[in-house]
């Protein structure tokens, strides 16, 4: 069970690693033109809060030679352990094949199918990024296309992670979840959201209450 936070926002990265046990953090071209920073800086920075958790940055070429030099100066830049996201059209199952015989980590990105996911995974990327709502929109079966992935990856015993991303609610991430996906990304609000409870808050201030009424306002801490 992994999470992973879709966003290149400083202050949310720094706040929800200091909550949660994130796996890492995941970033794109439209992730990073949203927030309208600079490139190499920001990904330093991340690396920089995060540590040694994952770090996975697409690059944006449109030919496998392209996408190697990018590749190769990302790591450069940043460090060796960065995943490297990697379209997974034709040119993209090229460019996998060469990075994992340099020993790079990749993500296989962009994935509606079941066929993109085989054919990824078997020329050995480490996550395969399923994009559920995409997916969804374009009349594919999300759920039930996740599901042949998972399958498929433990029929055929390959060690490749579903990573799922775009989402609309916490509810899609946890049936995903359910279908097989090792791991998911998300922008930072959807967990807080998975604490919106009105039921919940209700018995917290209960509880309050009922402590304020014997004790006062003095936390554990303060009693004799």
């Amino acid at each position: 069970m992994e999470f992973f936070l879709d966003t290149v926002n400083l202050e949310k990265i720094k706040k929800y690693n200091e909550i949660y046990n994130i796996t890492g953090v995941t970033s794109n071209p439209t992730i990073l033109a949203r927030e309208g920073c600079e490139f190499f800086p920001t990904l330093i920075k991340i690396r920089e809060i995060i540590g040694n958790k994952q770090l996975h940055v697409q690059v944006t070429g449109k030919t496998c030679e392209e996408m190697l030099r990018e590749a190769e100066t990302i790591v450069n830049r940043i460090d060796k352990n960065v995943y490297i996201k990697v379209p997974t059209n034709e040119e993209g199952i090229k460019t996998i094949k060469a990075l994992k015989k340099n020993g790079y980590h990749v993500t296989a990105t962009i994935v509606y199918t079941l066929q993109q996911a085989v054919m990824a995974a078997s020329v050995g990327a480490d996550y395969v990024a399923p994009y559920f709502n995409r997916m969804s929109e374009n009349n594919y079966n999300a759920l039930d296309e996740i599901a042949d992935m998972a399958n498929a990856f433990k029929l055929y015993n390959k060690p490749t992670k579903l990573l799922v991303a775009s989402f609309r609610n916490t509810n899609q991430i946890m049936k995903v979840m359910l279908s097989g996906a090792t791991a998911v990304t998300a922008a930072p609000e959807f967990y807080s959201m998975m604490f919106d409870n009105s039921s919940v808050d209700a018995i917290i201030s209960r509880f309050d209450a009922d402590w304020n009424g014997i004790y006062g306002p003095n936390r554990i801490f303060e009693l004799k």
